[in-house]
């Protein structure tokens, strides 16, 4: 009996030792983590250099900490287990937090291709200038490729009235960010247009409309404007000025009725080859628009003072511009 106390008490005490070496902080050379650094570390460290075997504790086996595990670090573990150098603890691993999932970045949508889609992507695009008041340049040039009107366009101050009027020439303008002066909203419609393309180029979008024709006429009593730029964004107004990028029959009759001395009894206008090409990022910001359009004007029995003509015409051409947008 005193016998098998003696060695449960033994098999007691060497369990407790074994549980508290397995609490012990682990030492570099103690490959085989059983709590010894001996010779069996170091040839485990031999065969692990000379590949006979393939696996090992690395971190616990590089010596030196130099990334290479040879025979000088199996000759280091053998003089920590004869005594010759102190072993030493393996550093703690730091606590590495996790790293918060980054949210992919969305994928820009494929262009859109119905015609009502892309007006709607350019409507939203040039609103968005004017309501949030973007900064940008705007460049327009009008040129006059044909002006008849008899006695009148002999009368160089009428000339040049006209083309004052007309806004003549290339006049180039700037709209600070806050301000909203040199663009209007756009609300074309599918009916509007003549044909439509959206080009998906990078993260951004190319949209080309081609517009359909459009028509104004005014008298004294009654004025109609169905020209589609009209609604395409680009500045017009009742009064005709030369500022505007677009001016209707109803815009110029008004003007010159306006004028001391000057009449006119009706006016009719009409543009053509109407072609507007605006790049729009994917958060519907306009990056550049571009618009050209060809137009013409007839006007009916004209005066100015005491000079009068049954009949005036002109043909002109407008580009219009917009770039360096700042939002």
């Amino acid at each position: 009996m005193k016998t098998n106390k003696i060695v449960a008490l033994a098999l007691a005490a060497i369990l407790a030792l074994s549980l508290m070496t397995t609490a012990f902080a682990a030492f570099k050379g103690d490959v085989d983590s059983n709590g010894t650094i001996n010779s069996s570390d170091a040839l485990a460290v031999l065969k692990y250099s000379v590949e006979l075997i393939t696996e090992i504790d690395e971190k616990v086996a590089d010596m030196d900490a130099n990334g290479v595990i040879n025979s000088s670090d199996a000759l280091a573990i053998l003089r920590i287990s004869v005594g010759l150098d102190e072993k030493e603890e393996l550093p703690e691993e730091p606590d590495v937090p996790d790293t918060p999932d980054t949210p992919d970045t969305p994928a820009v949508p494929d262009a859109p291709t119905s015609t009502e889609e892309i007006v709607t992507l350019y409507n939203n695009a040039v609103n968005k200038v004017v309501d949030e008041k973007a900064g940008y340049k705007k460049e327009r040039t009008t040129t006059v490729s044909e002006m008849n009107g008899g006695a009148l366009m002999k009368i160089q101050l009428v000339v040049d009235m006209v083309n004052e009027f007309l806004g003549v020439g290339t006049k180039e303008y700037v709209n600070t960010k806050g301000q909203s002066l040199y663009l209007m909203n756009a609300s074309l419609e599918a009916s509007d247009i003549k044909s439509a393309s959206c080009e998906k180029i990078g993260d951004n979008y190319t949209v080309t409309l081609n517009l359909n024709n459009g028509n104004s006429s005014a008298t004294a009593a009654k004025k109609k404007d169905s020209s589609p730029v009209a609604r395409s964004g680009l500045l017009t107004g009742d009064v005709a000025s030369p500022d505007y990028d677009y001016l209707s029959s109803g815009c110029v009759y008004a003007s010159i009725s306006g004028v001391d001395d000057v009449s006119v009894k009706s006016i009719k206008a009409t543009n053509s080859n109407v072609k507007i090409v605006a790049v729009v990022d994917a958060e519907d910001k306009l990056i550049s628009l571009v618009a050209a359009y060809d137009w013409t004007v007839e006007m009916e029995n004209i005066k100015y003072t005491i000079v009068s003509v049954k009949k005036a015409d002109g043909k002109a051409h407008t580009a219009v511009e917009i770039s360096d947008v700042k939002w």
